[in-house]
């Protein structure tokens, strides 16, 4: 029943995950290199910070907030039959994060050095979770554009079974995706201030 029979979703997912992690330290490579204000680098830090909670609270947030409000966002963007638009979050939340470690190290090199160490655990494993969503995303977002587009053809290409795209993309976000959003939770929430409160 949780069976997946394409590896290529798999396969798809890693070639995401290593494109994601190109843009993450081109965009940190020119946030070093490009000096913002201070005001730049708290505007950034309020969209991407949750509320002042702790513990389980926190990580029941970021579960929230990064395991199903963005995953059903991107669900939401694959039904317009308009390949890669669902791709907007990864590639936002890549940039953010790469210019968010970038902009921490030009401030203060110490802090910002263990801030980003503390970081790089969990915001893989998010990306890497997303990289999946993305994967399974592309093949349900594909029988849907060519559902659509053999309506305006006069020789119609062979379907992608919708029903089959959709189980599949269920599968992969509960077996693959969501445990991994729910680790990078725990580790954002406990691991990153254990580092910090180590080295701070």
């Amino acid at each position: 029943m949780f069976e997946i029979k394409d590896d290529s979703y798999v396969k798809r997912a890693f070639k995401v995950f290593i494109g994601t992690m190109i843009v993450l330290l081109i965009t940190f490579i020119l946030a070093l290199i490009f000096s913002p204000s201070l005001e730049t680098f708290k505007h950034i830090g309020d969209k991407v910070n949750i509320t002042a909670t702790h513990g389980l609270e926190k990580v029941w947030q970021y579960i929230v907030n990064n395991g199903l409000k963005t995953p059903l966002q991107m669900f939401i963007l694959s039904l317009i039959p308009i390949p890669f638009l669902y791709c907007l979050n990864l590639i936002s939340t890549t940039v953010i994060t790469g210019i968010m470690f970038g902009f921490a190290i030009n401030f203060d090199l110490h802090k910002g050095t263990i801030m980003v160490v503390g970081a790089i655990p969990h915001a893989i494993l998010e990306l890497l979770a997303f990289c999946f969503v993305v994967s399974a995303l592309y093949k349900f977002n594909q029988a849907i554009v060519r559902k659509v587009s053999n309506m305006f053809r006069k020789t119609k290409k062979v379907n992608y079974s919708i029903k089959l795209a959709f189980a599949n993309l269920i599968k992969i976000y509960v077996l693959i995706a969501l445990p991994l959003y729910i680790i990078a939770a725990f580790l954002e929430t406990y691991f990153t201030d254990f580092i910090n409160n180590i080295f701070a």
